[in-house]
């Protein structure tokens, strides 16, 4: 007979669940907190099954509800990025930040810095607009963006790849900028 797989039910937000009940962590990068259903593998290497109603955003320290009881603790794990900063005035800072939200790419803001996924592409633009780019690793939650409360996750599209061409949206593409 086979063990089957613990699932995990339900997202409880940091704060608002039992932490003394969790029975492992699960340390998730930023695309795999937004999903509805996966298998995945806790971090002492146990498998289980994501198995929410519907895709929503998991955050650091929220809590993994398992069906047959107990908890996974959510940790964001460190990723690949980029802080942008601009100490040229805020005119400044608003004029980058304005470019990347023209590109819909998912942006945090950490105090005076904008921390983005690393994308040569990006960096070049940033530093042409007067930025200091510099690479960390850290966490990655950006912000919700203007539809997070209607299920969408704020993902934008990704320039991972080599190529050279003119970013601008001069294009009607079906949503509104107001």
């Amino acid at each position: 007979m086979t063990e089957s797989l613990r699932r995990a039910i339900q997202v409880h937000p940091h704060g608002h669940w039992p932490e003394a009940l969790a029975t492992a962590t699960v340390t998730l990068a930023f695309d795999d907190r937004f999903r509805r259903r996966m298998r995945m593998t806790d971090d002492a290497g146990a498998p289980f099954l994501l198995d929410l109603a519907r895709a929503m955003p998991i955050g650091d320290g929220d809590g993994l509800e398992l069906e047959e009881g107990g908890y996974l603790l959510v940790r964001a794990a460190d990723e690949e990025l980029m802080e942008a900063r601009c100490t040229e005035g805020p005119e400044k800072f608003a004029r980058i930040a304005w470019h990347l939200g023209n590109r819909h790419l998912p942006v945090q803001f950490v105090g005076d810095t904008i921390r983005l996924r690393r994308d040569h592409v990006i960096e070049d633009m940033l530093r042409g607009l007067g930025a200091e780019v510099r690479h960390v690793h850290a966490p990655f939650a950006p912000e919700g963006g203007a539809y997070a409360g209607q299920g969408g996750h704020g993902h934008g599209h990704s320039h991972g790849h080599d190529h050279d061409h003119n970013h601008d949206h001069h294009h009607d593409h079906g949503h509104s900028h107001d």
